[in-house]
């Protein structure tokens, strides 16, 4: 500051006025301001060093599963990749119990608030399922969440049923034994896809595994199953085909790049062949987020708070290792499809469906799960 803006600062020799204070220089104010707002630069300056030192230090991606799931193995596939084309040192892998991603996803958010956060979550669908069926254990918003890369495999219901509704059946109002992990699992596209074709769905849990699933059908303990559209599904179709049981109908959209490798018919065109229409607009978009739910089979997200640039980056270096033959080969080997720019936001964005949505899966389980649990169940 000058000596002409200090000018007018008494000192100690010099006696204060008591009646009027003395007034301050237009230039001295001046003066001033621009000193706080160059301390203010500075500061901020720093701060944007210290986040910047951060950003290019290790970073850690939270995998929701143990490292043999399937989030776990995309995890061990992208993390190289990504830290390459992100100009960033080895990503630490932290890997989470439970098989539903619910722990990992949970641990996912708390860590937010840390002063060095963890970068992304690796996350299968099933967290996203819990979440929209409300799971008390569910402690995170999915739909804040965004998505870079994704692996996309749906699902089939097999077995020996008819999709017609005779007047018999409309009569007895036998149910449809479907076997299913748990009443709000992955089987729950099937047995809400059943509900609507008004073929009286009652799942049977217990039978989550796609073996114990064959078994049932065969031993007549359940009339339908679901089996993932996997490397085994072919061989697994064809042997049940040869013993009576059919494909129904794939829980997938119209468009699924699937139909066009031996996918059964899509629920959707099933059930105008047997209504000659289409289902009811709020139960279709329920069945159509679920399904996407289930057919994610594992997704890097990042946090809403992500800046703009950092979202672009890493959506482009996803993008990039999906090229890459280490990850080709093995979403060719578990029969999947990455998802990555455009495609994985539109497939992602079929999991976030509206508040009416959510509360009428809701109400629908509210009213059907007691229901199941009262009746008599067969032994497995």
């Amino acid at each position: 500051m000058t000596n002409r803006g200090l000018a007018r600062v008494p000192c100690r020799d010099q006696k204060t006025p008591t009646k009027q204070t003395a007034p301050l220089s237009r230039r001295g104010l001046i003066g001033g301001a621009a000193a706080g707002l160059s301390a203010l630069s500075a500061f901020g300056g720093s701060a944007q060093a210290v986040q910047s030192n951060a950003a290019n230090g290790p970073a850690r991606l939270i995998v929701a599963g143990v490292p043999e799931s399937l989030s776990g193995q995309w995890a061990s596939l992208l993390a190289p990749n990504l830290a390459e084309t992100l100009h960033k040192p080895a990503f630490t892998l932290t890997t989470t119990t439970g098989w539903d991603g619910i722990t990992g996803a949970n641990l996912f958010e708390t860590q937010q608030e840390q002063v060095e956060p963890p970068a992304a979550l690796m996350v299968p669908g099933s967290a996203i399922l819990a979440a929209m069926t409300g799971d008390s254990r569910v402690h995170y918003d999915y739909q804040r969440w965004v998505p870079t890369f994704l692996s996309h495999q749906p699902t089939v219901a097999l077995g020996r049923a008819s999709l017609h509704r005779s007047l018999a059946s409309m009569i007895n109002g036998r149910p449809l034994r479907v076997g299913v992990s748990s009443y709000n699992g992955a089987e729950l596209p099937t047995v809400f896809a059943l509900d609507l074709l008004a073929l009286h769905p009652l799942p049977i849990p217990g039978l989550g595994q796609p073996n114990a699933a064959i078994d049932a059908l065969r031993a007549g303990t359940v009339d339908v199953i679901q089996l993932p559209f996997d490397a085994d599904y072919t061989e697994r179709a064809a042997t049940l085909q040869e013993e009576g049981f059919e494909p129904l109908f794939s829980n997938a959209f119209p468009k699924d790049p699937f139909l066009r490798r031996g996918l059964p018919p899509d629920f959707t065109t099933i059930y105008q062949q047997e209504r000659r229409r289409m289902p009811n607009a709020l139960n279709y978009t329920v069945w159509g987020a679920i399904s996407a739910a289930c057919n994610m089979k594992a997704g890097l997200m990042l946090p809403i708070l992500s800046t703009p640039a950092d979202i672009s980056q890493w959506r482009h270096a996803c993008q990039l290792a999906a090229t890459q033959p280490d990850l080709r080969t093995h979403a060719r080997d578990e029969n999947e499809y990455m998802l990555t720019s455009t495609a994985c936001t539109t497939a992602y964005a079929a999991m976030m469906p509206d508040v009416s949505s959510i509360m009428a899966l809701r109400r629908w389980l509210a009213l059907n799960i007691p229901k199941w649990r009262d009746r008599p169940q067969p032994r497995l």
